[in-house]
């Protein structure tokens, strides 16, 4: 799959899908994979990814995903391309029709569309799909809807995926996405106080503006080189080492001692396991750690 990145560009005959795909949950997999099978009938499949900007978002919510990091996901199962494209004003403000006149036929020569019969867009979300059924013969497109996927009978979103991770509960979460929630970032060195309860912990530096989970432990499953290693993971301050402010996100390595700083690792969470808590001494935090490395092998 190849990005592409801003509006310089020009495609022909293209099957489109056009949104935010902030978490490219199992709804929007859905969508992805029907536009795949459109490649066959000789169209350049095209993930249209709406690039919010964060100014006009009231409470400047962070990215589920980065823009890269969408990137991973759909590397062995997307589309042709991925254009993350810039949602400026003048683009917000279009009215329905000129956003497929201008945009989906005028930019990417759209022969079919792909959207779900719940989207929205143009100014003020007039438009929906009906209007791209309505306006199908006129820009000469085909439309294929795809139906809303629900879970419990309510329809999956990005909001209520959003929602879960900040609250921990990361069980519900990946039922939603359809796969594991996973942070990728470059190991760092930290202080190395985890060695001295013997836990020696990896250190993960997130892409800014990522959005980080309800703080606590989690049982973790790291890639590294392709290796899937399982681990114990904290998310959050250290009020039993240090009195630092910022957050970090710390990793014990089960049955893994290779050198890996530097390099890129994949965190899927997998469980919540106990809120962040503030130890009396070093031999209580011991304890805690052999409670929590039994509860996070049993989890996995």
């Amino acid at each position: 799959m190849q990005l592409i990145q801003g509006n310089d560009f020009k495609f022909n005959k293209t099957c489109i899908a056009f949104g935010y795909f902030d978490s490219l949950h199992i709804g929007h997999r859905l969508l992805i994979n029907r536009l795949i099978e459109q490649e066959e009938k000789g169209f350049n499949s095209v993930l249209l990814c709406m690039k919010r900007d964060q100014r006009d978002i009231p409470d400047k919510r962070h990215d589920l995903y980065t823009t890269d990091e969408k990137v991973k996901l759909l590397h062995e199962n997307g589309p042709m391309y991925m254009v993350s494209y810039p949602s400026e004003e003048i683009i917000e403000s279009m009215e329905p029709e000129e956003y497929i006149k201008e945009i989906l036929v005028g930019r990417f020569d759209a022969k079919v569309i792909v959207a779900g019969n719940n989207c929205r867009f143009g100014r003020n979300g007039k438009g929906d799909i009906q209007t791209l059924r309505e306006m199908s013969d006129k820009y000469g497109y085909r439309l294929i809807c795809c139906e809303t996927v629900k879970y419990k009978d309510k329809p999956i979103t990005d909001d209520w995926i959003y929602s879960e991770i900040t609250l921990g509960d990361l069980e519900t979460a990946n039922i939603l996405l359809g796969y594991p929630f996973t942070l990728w970032g470059s190991i760092i060195h930290g202080k190395a106080l985890g060695r001295n309860v013997g836990m020696p912990t990896a250190n993960l530096r997130l892409p800014e503006n990522k959005l980080i989970p309800k703080h606590g432990v989690y049982a973790t499953l790291s890639s590294i080189d392709g290796k899937r290693i399982k681990g114990l993971t904290n998310i959050g301050r250290r009020p039993s080492v240090d009195n630092q402010t910022h957050v970090t996100i710390e990793t014990y390595l089960m049955d893994f001692t290779e050198d890996i700083y530097g390099k890129e690792v994949g965190l899927e969470l997998h469980h919540y396991i106990r809120s962040v808590k503030k130890f009396n001494n070093l031999e209580e935090v011991k304890q805690q750690v052999k409670l929590d490395k039994m509860t996070a092998k049993d989890m996995l």
